[in-house]
């Protein structure tokens, strides 16, 4: 495998276009449910959680930028090629590679979930998931131009759906931030770490490198995506404390719905079941991504055609999907996954920032060469 990446100049793309393809991957379903997790821990400090994350994102993602701006046009696949030699560095790519199945499946399983339990109780999983994995298959055979086309109608989604909460605001009891900090130092930083599940994503930049144009103007527009969404969460977070008590924060399953219940219209009524239905956007945006991911890397390491690999990789998504039966099992798997998040999407980003500064300081100013030598 090749450690440069030189993309066909007809798919690559501009860098101000990763400002919605990371807003996608960071929005997802996970916005519905984010609150009762962190104010498990943190109460009414949770937004102090919320900004501490936001803040711990931005510096991850400006570390990740410095490492592949050291390359002239490589991915994660490449850099871990580079880096640990192609027996480490396939099965550090095959590790990544399982982690954004396992993500794919999360977010199918989340959705469903949440269809089942808002909309259509008696809805057989195997019929929502048919639903997403063809819509998967027939937007993914278009490629990462489309892919990036879908995320740019799923931010109007965002807006949208964002733009909804502001009816919460008449019933905002702002007291309910105070007293600031009484939660605890720990218990703040732990509702940050929580915060992981949600903010996950930002990483995908590492596989979508090669394909911008612009290179250097890829920080600028990363971390203008990483603004919006941190600033979504916190508003959301934020509505959430001053509008639930404590009793019905920890009691709310899925609070961002539920402040939706009060939105009303004389010509529209329950209108958390028409933004849980336009949310499908959102969520077919990050299982195309995530699944372009891992049949990136099959192209990558071993050649082969990504279509047959989407069309594997779905089926093998389907599969474990329906078989995860009962919101306690989606909780717990969840939970498994948030850990995992922490890993590859903070802690990793980090240590693999400092191994690329430190070889390339060894090495001097030489760069990889497309076969993984120097020059």
């Amino acid at each position: 495998m090749k450690v440069l990446s030189n993309p066909p100049e007809n798919i690559q793309i501009h860098a101000y276009l990763l400002f919605f393809v990371i807003c996608n991957v960071q929005i997802g379903v996970g916005i519905f449910n984010f609150e009762r997790y962190i104010y498990q821990v943190s109460k009414h400090d949770a937004w102090i959680s919320v900004i501490l994350a936001a803040l711990f994102t931005h510096f991850v993602m400006w570390l990740i930028v410095r490492a592949l701006s050291r390359y002239e046009s490589a991915d994660l696949y490449g850099i871990h090629y580079d880096l640990f030699g192609k027996v480490i560095g396939t099965l550090f790519n095959c590790i990544y590679m399982l982690y954004y199945l396992c993500i794919t499946i999360v977010i199918m399983r989340n959705y469903v979930d949440v269809i089942q339990a808002w909309i259509f109780p008696d809805i057989p999983t195997w019929l929502i998931v048919s639903l997403l994995s063809i819509l998967t298959i027939y937007a993914g055979f278009g490629g990462i131009r489309v892919i990036i086309g879908m995320c740019m109608l799923g931010f109007v989604v965002i807006l949208f759906t964002v733009f909804l909460f502001y009816s919460s605001l008449k019933y905002a009891i702002w007291t309910q931030l105070l007293p600031i900090m009484e939660s605890g130092v720990m218990d703040v930083i732990d509702g940050a770490i929580r915060m992981s599940f949600s903010l996950a994503g930002f990483e995908i930049i590492l596989f979508i490198y090669p394909y911008i144009v612009n290179k250097e103007r890829t920080m600028r527009y990363s971390q203008l995506a990483l603004l919006f969404a941190n600033m979504v969460y916190l508003i959301i977070m934020t509505l959430s404390i001053v509008y639930f008590s404590s009793d019905q924060m920890l009691r709310s399953i899925w609070p961002s719905i539920n402040m939706l219940k009060i939105v009303k219209y004389p010509f529209l009524e329950r209108l958390e079941f028409v933004v849980i239905s336009v949310w499908m956007l959102m969520v077919l945006t990050g299982i195309l991504i995530n699944t372009w991911a891992v049949t990136r890397g099959f192209k990558r390491m071993w050649n082969l055609n990504q279509k047959a690999m989407l069309l594997i990789v779905i089926a093998l998504a389907f599969g474990t999907t329906i078989a995860i039966h009962g919101h306690t099992a989606i909780e717990q798997i969840n939970t498994w996954l948030g850990s995992g998040n922490v890993v590859f999407s903070l802690i990793y980003p980090i240590v693999l920032s400092g191994i690329v500064a430190i070889v390339f300081k060894f090495r001097g100013r030489k760069r990889p060469d497309s076969k993984g030598g120097t020059s």
